[in-house]
C-alpha cells in the first residue's frame, strides 16, 4: 500500500509530494510493527520460516523508511532508521548483499546531507565530516559487494555512481571517472540485456 501511494501521487500531481512521502512512511511502520508482532509470536514456538519472513519484510519497511525520510531531508530519522535496518541485517539470515546495501544508502545519506548544508551554511568542518562518513560506509558497501563478486554472484551496480559522487568531490577525479564509466557500462547492459562492448 505503501509503494501505490507513491505511485498515486505521480500520477495525480506528477511527482512524488511531502505528503505522500509522509503517508508511504506511516504504512511501512504500521507493517514493521505488524512484523515484530509476528517474530515475537512465532519464536517461542518454533516457527521459523514466519520469523525469517517477517524479519525480512521489518528490514525492508524501515531501509525503505530510511530513504523516505532522506528525501524529506529529515536526516536525524533516516539516520535512525539506517541504523535500525542495519541492526536487522546482521542476523545470519541476511546475505552480504542486504548489509552493503544498508552500508550504500547510510553512504548516500551522508552525502546528500553534506550536499544539502553546502548550499544552505558555510563550509565548515562539521558538514565535511559527512563526506568522510559517506566515503567510509561507501568504503564499506564496496567491500560487502567485492566478496560477493568473488563468491561469484552480482551486485547492485548503483554501487558505482555513489563510489563516483563521492570520490569527486573528495578530489579524486579520475577514480570518479572510471567509477562512472563503469556504472554507464553495468545500466546499459541491464537495459539492453546484452553485452555492450
Amino acid at each position: 500500500q505503501a509503494d501505490l501511494t507513491l505511485i498515486r501521487s505521480i500520477g495525480e500531481q506528477k511527482a512524488v509530494t511531502k505528503e505522500a512521502r509522509r503517508d508511504s512512511i506511516d504504512k511501512w511502520n504500521e507493517s514493521s510493527k505488524l512484523c515484530q508482532e509476528i517474530i515475537y509470536n512465532a519464536k517461542p514456538v518454533g516457527v521459523s520460516y514466519f520469523v525469517e519472513q517477517a524479519l525480512s519484510r521489518k528490514y525492508h519497511c524501515h531501509l525503505l523508511m530510511a530513504i523516505e525520510y532522506g528525501k524529506l531531508k529529515q536526516w536525524d530519522d533516516a539516520q535512525k532508521h539506517l541504523e535500525l535496518t542495519t541492526k536487522i541485517g546482521q542476523n545470519d539470515r541476511f546475505s552480504e548483499v542486504d548489509i552493503g546495501r544498508v552500508r550504500m544508502w547510510m553512504g548516500k545519506l551522508h552525502f546528500d546531507r553534506y550536499i544539502d548544508n553546502c548550499s544552505t551554511i558555510a563550509q565548515d568542518e562539521q558538514n565535511g565530516q559527512n563526506l568522510i562518513k559517506a566515503q567510509i560506509q561507501t568504503s564499506i558497501a564496496w567491500q560487502k559487494f567485492v566478496e560477493v563478486l568473488n563468491a561469484g554472484s552480482s551486485i547492485p551496480f548503483d554501487i558505482n555512481l555513489s563510489h563516483a559522487h563521492i570520490s569527486y568531490f573528495l578530489g579524486d577525479t579520475h577514480k570518479a571517472i572510471n567509477l562512472a564509466i563503469v556504472y554507464l557500462i553495468m545500466h546499459v547492459k541491464n537495459i539492453s540485456g546484452r553485452s555492450c562492448c
